[in-house]
């Protein structure tokens, strides 16, 4: 009889602490929904020297490149990005694009298989291409935002092991400093890495992205590298020019349990979070980073890029292979790409990233909607949305579309529209869709601030 009522305090108290829980992470950590009908998305304010822009990345849509990405499709049978956009080739004519937008800042990477196609081997003439897009961008009033990387490497650097072994760091520092120091003296504002945890899990945990491995072990190892780099090079980069703007892209996706009365989901959630952003914001923060001390980490931002993009739902039982399933709330609406449009986060992701108390660029924010029928709402509903952030007195520069054309979306392949100009594939004719014409109008309207 002792056993027994043992047995039920215990349980009692277990359930007792379970509602406690659950009680403090409600309010600690709301998930708000708003009545977007009764909102006026048009009313929206930006200051007179708000940038606006659109982000690209080289693998998906210059064409021709030989680096991990392209050695990923050919290895798994996957759609292969070929010759992608032909930007490398029309790069002249997709700048014009921009300035038809309206768009002050454009955000693109250095492809560092072009610069060192072999480990040693240097060719200067793509580099000296990449400093005439610099140049031609300034010539048209437009600030180039320069990602040094952005998912994807030279093809020799990852037979190495690339940033999942430490020892390989100082050839990325090395590749990196010499792209700063060619462009730097017109080029302010840089990306060391883009999107550091989605490059570890999807390459090391879910196996989409290459390397293809699933290992809980190797993603932890490549997330504190990738740290490890970024503070590398940002102590190399300032120490050769001081007044250099020095920041990363920074993926923030909300966890949100997917019943917000279970214990169990929120505890799912709070640990997905704190893997995706909290180590890392951590590692910011404190210098410490998943239980090792990286040094020059703390405080290695002199402002942070944030690509949101939505929340993802989660609970005990949720896929650990590729084939990701997105639920949704019942009032959202689900994109193509599966995962829900969750506006609403996008305050909630701006607030988590002002803790680092640095200047926010938006540097990634789009949809894939091959139609156009649900990017004009997404924008506008960003937007707004931004727009009462900076009210706030969010510190905000500067909101870059992703993406200004149709692309290459990695692991997906052609099959994700994300531009504000539709690509045609097969003939490379750009051709701008109603929601580009809806952003150049709100550019036009909110430069004259």
């Amino acid at each position: 009889m002792h056993v027994l009522n043992g047995i039920l305090i215990v349980l009692m108290a277990t359930l007792a602490l379970g509602a406690l829980f659950v009680l403090y992470c409600r309010w600690r950590y709301p998930e708000p929904h708003l009545n977007w009908s009764e909102i006026d998305i048009e009313s929206i304010k930006f200051p007179a020297d708000f940038l606006w822009g659109a982000a690209t990345a080289a693998h998906q849509i210059e064409g021709g490149l030989h680096n991990n990405w392209s050695e990923f499709e050919d290895s798994r049978g996957l759609e292969r990005s070929g010759e992608a956009c032909d930007h490398w080739n029309r790069w002249q004519e997709d700048f014009e694009m921009l300035s038809e937008l309206g768009l002050t800042t454009y955000r693109f990477s250095i492809e560092w298989s072009r610069l060192e196609p072999e480990a040693g081997e240097w060719d200067s003439e793509p580099l000296q291409a990449y400093s005439d897009m610099v140049d031609n961008l300034i010539s048209r009033g437009i600030r180039p935002v320069v990602t040094l990387h952005h998912f994807s490497h030279p093809a020799w650097w990852e037979d190495r092991g690339g940033f999942a072994k430490k020892e390989n760091l100082p050839h990325f520092v090395a590749y990196c400093e010499r792209v700063f120091e060619a462009l730097s003296d017109r080029v302010e504002v840089w990306c060391t890495i883009n999107e550091p945890i989605v490059f570890s899990s999807m390459g090391y945990t879910l196996g989409q992205f290459p390397p293809g491995h699933r290992s809980i072990w190797q993603t932890l190892r490549t997330m504190r590298n990738l740290m490890r780099a970024h503070s590398e090079l940002y102590v190399s980069l300032k120490s050769r020019k001081p007044d250099a703007c020095i920041g990363m892209a920074k993926n923030v996706t909300l966890f949100d349990p997917l019943n917000r009365w279970s214990p169990v989901d929120w505890a799912v959630a709070r640990l997905l979070e704190w893997l995706w952003s909290g180590a890392w914001l951590g590692g910011i923060r404190t210098g410490r980073m998943l239980g090792s001390r990286i040094s020059g980490s703390k405080g290695s931002l002199d402002f942070i890029g944030l690509n949101y993009y939505t929340h993802f739902l989660t609970g005990l039982f949720m896929p650990t292979t590729g084939e990701l399933s997105f639920a949704k709330r019942e009032n959202e609406v689900l994109t193509e790409f599966g995962y829900p449009m969750y506006a609403e986060g996008f305050k909630r992701a701006i607030d988590l990233v002002s803790a680092l108390d640095v200047p926010i660029e938006i540097t990634e924010n789009g949809v894939a909607d091959s139609k156009d029928v649900l990017r004009p709402d997404h924008l506008r509903r960003h937007l707004w949305i931004l727009s009462e952030a900076i009210g706030e007195g969010h510190d905000i520069k500067s909101f870059h579309h992703w993406s200004l054309m149709d692309n290459f979306e990695w692991a997906e392949g052609y099959s994700m529209r994300f531009g504000l100009y539709e690509v045609d594939f097969e003939t490379q004719e750009r051709t701008l869709r109603k929601s580009g014409e809806l952003y150049r109008k709100i550019v036009k309207e909110h430069m004259k601030i």
